[in-house]
């Protein structure tokens, strides 16, 4: 046993706090309940976390451990470099609530911003290597009855940082969740929580970001698609957005009841590259939006994607005519009210799928295909087509498109408007 070990041993038997002085000059402890935060959820502790955060990072960096508790906080906090702010869970918390309905563990109540998006943030990881983990983060003012939600910036906010962290974390209902503007090497992952506008925003990054295990679904939410404000988060909304940030690596992430599932968008910075596996997006009105994309790519992997419950035009994969890099898919699967799968209109772009599986589209029974190409090239390989209708759509402004090994019911059903320009062989 170390001499610290030792000590803390003696303290705990004595009944003495772990909290002193000595412990926040050597870096060895902050605890926000042992400096004096109330945890009822009625006291504002803005100040008590502030001071431990501050002095863990003038330290040299640390851990302010938030026992677990109820802690409002009025105005927001500012984590300092190498500091990371430490709640009690290990997983990402759920919607979990004690025997008097108050949420338990880590809690922080958010009181700052109400009515702006250009306030400070709730949370500013303001240095690198700032990080916060094992935090319920919520908003006691917001009701399901406010329509148009009421605006807050965001709940944590980074900008021109290197390897800051949200991990094992809450965030329910912000009105924005987690905004990251030239914040290399960021670190995403075990998040839930239901943000409203938009959950992750991500710009200027130029080395390699993850996010990871990020599940956004309406916890604290009593969904129905045409509930008005479950409907605005629905057509509205936007789950993840990606501007500009090079080869970004997006694992095992999903959300439900958006208009945009994943948005890949065009700042002025430029746009995406990246690996992206293992994404899902139910009940939304567009799944994935591409508004433009570097030319390595968008590389897409075991995807899930389903349109918007009630919907009756919902596109799954939308690439915008602006679009200059490649859209590869591999292993997805279309399901659900869906009126087209695919919808590629980029004259520069380019579009693939391969091993996919598209189950349902044309949902109103207009004639609808499940890919629908307008412009551009497209490669269309080894996909399966689980119902009778038409498969695919080449429009006459096609550069090229290629179709092969690909298996509907009844034979493989190609519209085809391009002449030459489309080669189809080994179909059905």
């Amino acid at each position: 046993m170390t001499l610290i070990q030792k000590v803390r041993c003696v303290l705990v038997l004595a009944g003495l706090p772990l909290y002193s002085t000595a412990a926040q000059t050597n870096g060895f402890c902050w605890n926000v309940r042992q400096a004096g935060a109330v945890a009822g959820g009625q006291e504002d502790c803005t100040g008590v976390f502030q001071k431990l955060l501050d002095d863990a990072g003038r330290a040299g960096g640390g851990v302010v451990e938030v026992p677990a508790g109820r802690y409002r906080i009025n105005t927001g906090l500012s984590i300092p470099a190498n500091v990371t702010l430490k709640g009690i869970y290990l997983v990402p918390p759920t919607l979990h609530r004690g025997s008097n309905g108050e949420l338990t563990g880590s809690v922080l109540l958010a009181y700052a911003g109400r009515g702006t998006t250009n306030g400070l943030p709730f949370i500013r990881l303001a240095g690198d290597n700032a990080a916060i983990a094992g935090l319920v983060i919520t908003y006691p003012d917001w009701k399901q009855t406010d329509v148009p939600p009421v605006p807050y910036p965001p709940c944590v906010l980074s900008e021109h940082t290197a390897n800051v962290g949200v991990s094992d974390c809450l965030l329910l209902n912000p009105y924005e969740g987690i905004r990251l503007v030239g914040a290399a090497r960021h670190w995403i992952r075990n998040v839930i929580g239901y943000p409203i506008k938009r959950g992750i925003y991500v710009d200027d990054c130029y080395d390699i970001g993850h996010i990871e295990n990020v599940h956004f679904w309406p916890f604290g939410v009593s969904y129905a698609p045409e509930n008005p404000f479950c409907k605005w988060v629905n057509t509205r909304g936007v789950a993840f957005e990606l501007a500009r940030t090079d080869w970004e690596y997006v694992f095992n992430t999903f959300c439900f009841g958006y208009g945009v599932g994943y948005k890949f968008s065009n700042s002025a910075h430029g746009s995406a590259n990246g690996n992206f596996l293992g994404l899902g997006a139910d009940s939304c009105q567009r799944a994935v939006v591409v508004e433009q994309a570097q030319p390595p790519g968008l590389l897409i992997s075991n995807g899930e994607f389903v349109g918007r419950w009630s919907s009756t035009d919902a596109v799954c994969l939308d690439i915008g005519p602006q679009t200059e890099g490649k859209v590869s898919l591999v292993n997805c699967s279309f399901w659900g009210p869906i009126d087209r799968c695919v919808w590629m209109k980029s004259g520069t772009g380019q579009f693939t799928a391969s091993a996919c599986h598209f189950v349902n589209w044309d949902n109103r029974g207009v004639g609808s295909p499940a890919i629908q190409v307008d412009a551009g090239k497209a490669i269309v390989q080894g996909c399966t087509f689980a119902q009778k209708g038409l498969d695919v759509q080449v429009s006459s402004n096609v550069v090229s498109v290629l179709l092969t090994g690909n298996q509907a019911p009844g034979g493989f059903r190609v519209n085809n408007q391009a002449g030459k320009n489309t080669q189809a062989a080994l179909n059905e």
